[in-house]
């Protein structure tokens, strides 16, 4: 029979109450392509005048699958320079229209916040936090002062953050304050590009700035120690300075990773949105290959091969931006280049809800950074 049915054939042949002739059924295996094609334009027709909901809902459906698997991919291989705007999001400011220079509108009271030149036209924003011993409950510390106290004894921490947001973002600014009380310096910084700091945010650019920062700190800390706290992307800046410190000879006090990944590539890889393209044969050459491309590897399984100083890796096991088992991945690796007695793995349960961001609502963690701060000032770095 003709392939082309009229109307009333068409519904009296897909009614399930109707009865079916051998000769008026098609098969769909022996159809070529120009047949197929007016099969499904009868379908999709007789789906338009006699269901017009789901006609409505199959356009939909195809505009949106249209969107996500054709027209995303096609505008992000043909727009190579959003790849480093997705990985550092320092476009996504959070809290908005907040004023940086203003550390106590963040509930930070003996804070300065200041800048920093680190390169020609890249001015970076500083906030220098003071240990609890010393801060002053009139707030008015004069700004000479907060430099004379670095070399005060106190160790200091340096904490570089991740992508997006800002060095007052509520769960960073939570942190500090757990360190100001643990009696600690702290200093935070908002990378080039993040912020209120000037620049372009790059893989090299990001770790001179931590770089520029940690030496001019060095300089005024006197004997006091250093210790580097990076978190996510962070933790890719905070190994990549390490390593350099490393090879300098000037080694920091110590290392926490939180919600570390091992490398770029399979942080992107894993990363959520990149769920619905994961199982797609075009997926690694459309949105990883490019990374490549751009100078961004973040490579911290190989670079914290070189580094010496104690490491102590803090992961939830609900964390959905970084997956628990990329830093279990590092963890690996990095007591394979040094051993069990100085890496610690700290894993948090998924049943506390602590995700990407939350750990510092751990009960533990001030013990934790005590337990690992005196373990890290009894070593010497002497090789």
């Amino acid at each position: 029979m003709s392939l082309v049915l009229e109307e009333k054939q068409y519904e009296n042949h897909f009614k399930l109450n109707s009865s079916k002739n051998a000769e008026d059924t098609i098969d769909l295996t022996n159809l070529n392509w120009r047949e197929t094609l007016d099969f499904l334009y009868i379908h999709l027709e007789y789906l338009h005048d006699h269901t017009p909901f789901v006609w409505l809902c199959a356009k939909i459906t195809f505009i949106t699958l249209f969107f996500i698997y054709v027209a995303i991919p096609v505008f992000v291989k043909a727009n190579q320079w959003i790849m480093p705007r997705i990985i550092f999001l320092n476009i996504v400011r959070w809290p908005p229209f907040t004023d940086l220079t203003k550390p106590h509108d963040f509930g930070l009271n003996n804070t300065r916040n200041f800048y920093l030149n680190t390169q020609e036209g890249v001015k970076v924003g500083v906030w220098h936090v003071l240990p609890v011993s010393v801060q002053s409950d009139s707030n008015n510390i004069p700004w000479d002062k907060f430099e004379d106290e670095l070399s005060n004894g106190k160790m200091v921490f340096l904490y570089l953050h991740g992508n997006s947001g800002t060095r007052g973002s509520y769960h960073r600014v939570q942190l500090y304050k757990i360190l100001a009380q643990l009696d600690f310096h702290v200093i935070a910084i908002d990378y080039r590009g993040y912020g209120d700091s000037t620049g372009h945010p790059t893989e090299n650019g990001v770790v001179f700035d931590s770089y520029t920062i940690y030496k001019w700190l060095k300089s005024r800390v006197g004997d006091s120690k250093i210790f580097l706290w990076g978190h996510s992307l962070g933790t890719g800046v905070t190994a990549k300075l390490a390593k350099l410190l490393c090879e300098e000879e000037d080694h920091p006090a110590g290392i926490v990773l939180e919600a570390p990944f091992n490398n770029i590539r399979d942080a992107a890889f894993h990363h959520p949105f990149s769920a619905p393209y994961r199982s797609l044969p075009y997926f690694e050459y459309v949105f990883v290959d490019p990374l490549k491309e751009h100078g961004l590897f973040f490579n911290s399984e190989e670079n914290l091969a070189s580094v010496i100083p104690h490491i102590m890796i803090l992961h939830a096991e609900d964390d959905l931006i970084v997956p628990f088992h990329l830093g279990e991945k590092l963890y690996a690796k990095a007591k394979e280049s040094r051993g069990h007695d100085k890496v610690q793995f700290v894993p948090f349960e998924a049943s506390l809800g602590y995700g990407h961001k939350l750990i510092y609502k751990a009960p533990q963690l001030p013990s934790l950074i005590r337990e690992f701060v005196a373990k890290s000032n009894n070593t010497s770095y002497r090789y």
